[in-house]
């Protein structure tokens, strides 16, 4: 079986764990994994140690997905393409540039060197939301499925592992704050997702096997963890694994809104949030109960092929 090249684009957390994942793999066909992205090298400079990516990682390529002409030479042999395209703060033109129009650029690329994409959105991705965030994911899904009728769309819930900015973030704002606050009395639900999981999907998706093509050919796969939580769950967890002893305080959502506004206007920190998120707090973010024929099931797809999904109380301890 000849060698695939499958370049992802984007080289943060998320892209990071996946390039891991592929360079390890004994299954499948050999996977040559290029990262791409406007400053790939220090996740490059990370990973070139790993037992399998001598010969396996190459060399990054630089582009910038606003720019179509800096992609042709960065995509070319590719048999696969990893779209993790997104920003999660920004105006609503820089959401619009990136997370619409970048994956639109992402997947013309894609489609002109004949290779598979598997483009990452949210589980809440809706074009008609007012949400900037959440409508340029809709819209960026509409196009890359109009682009490439064969992609395949993951749909995330919130991902959780080393690294991540969620649980890290709020385990290190225990060591300064006397509380941890939730807003709308935290009833918001997520199902966590383990990146080491998604990162295992991916592989699945690349082993070029005809029957899991065709099977999730122009498909969406909503990607959510064994279990639900809701937020106040999820900071009670955090403080029992750090074990720190914290009040947990519910602020309307309108103190958030607030909240919001200023810290928009303010260097990123810690304590950063904006309205936009604020907002999303007011939808759950769970995998559809009822999906659509169009829908395939990720906990199907991983645990038929790999292994059973991995729950957030054996992950969360061994880093927070």
């Amino acid at each position: 079986m000849l060698p695939q090249k499958v370049v992802i684009c984007g080289a943060g957390f998320l892209g990071s764990n996946i390039a891991r994942t592929l360079v390890n793999s004994t299954i499948g066909p050999e996977r040559h994994v290029q990262l791409s992205s406007r400053n790939p090298q220090k996740i490059y400079s990370s990973l070139r140690d790993l037992v399998g990516a001598p010969g396996r990682l190459l060399p990054p390529v630089i582009l910038d997905i606003t720019k179509p002409d800096t992609m042709s030479h960065a995509f070319e042999g590719a048999d696969a393409v990893v779209s993790l395209v997104g920003i999660m703060e920004g105006t609503k033109k820089q959401f619009e540039d990136v997370q619409w129009k970048g994956s639109e650029n992402v997947a013309h690329a894609t489609k002109s060197v004949g290779a598979k994409l598997i483009h990452f959105s949210a589980i809440t991705a809706n074009p008609e939301s007012n949400i900037p965030y959440v409508r340029t994911k809709g819209l960026a899904e509409i196009s890359a499925l109009r682009i490439c009728p064969d992609a395949t769309i993951i749909r995330p819930s919130l991902i959780f592992g080393p690294g991540d900015n969620f649980f890290n973030r709020f385990s290190s704002l225990t060591q300064f704050l006397p509380f941890l606050p939730v807003f709308g009395g935290g009833t918001s639900r997520f199902q966590p997702v383990y990146v080491g999981d998604i990162a295992q999907a991916v592989e699945i998706l690349t082993r070029n096997n005809k029957e899991i093509n065709k099977s999730v050919s122009g498909t969406f796969i909503e990607a959510g963890g064994p279990e639900i939580f809701t937020y106040r769950e999820l900071m009670q967890l955090i403080l029992k694994y750090n074990h720190r002893s914290r009040a947990i305080v519910s602020f309307p959502f309108q103190i958030g809104l607030l909240q919001g506004m200023i810290f928009e206007m303010l260097p990123k920190n810690p304590l950063t949030v904006t309205r936009a998120q604020i907002e999303q707090l007011k939808s759950d973010n769970v995998v559809n109960l009822s999906p659509p024929p169009n829908h395939k099931s990720f906990k199907l797809l991983v645990e038929r092929h790999s292994a059973p999904l991995s729950s957030l109380d054996d992950i969360l301890p061994t880093y927070l």
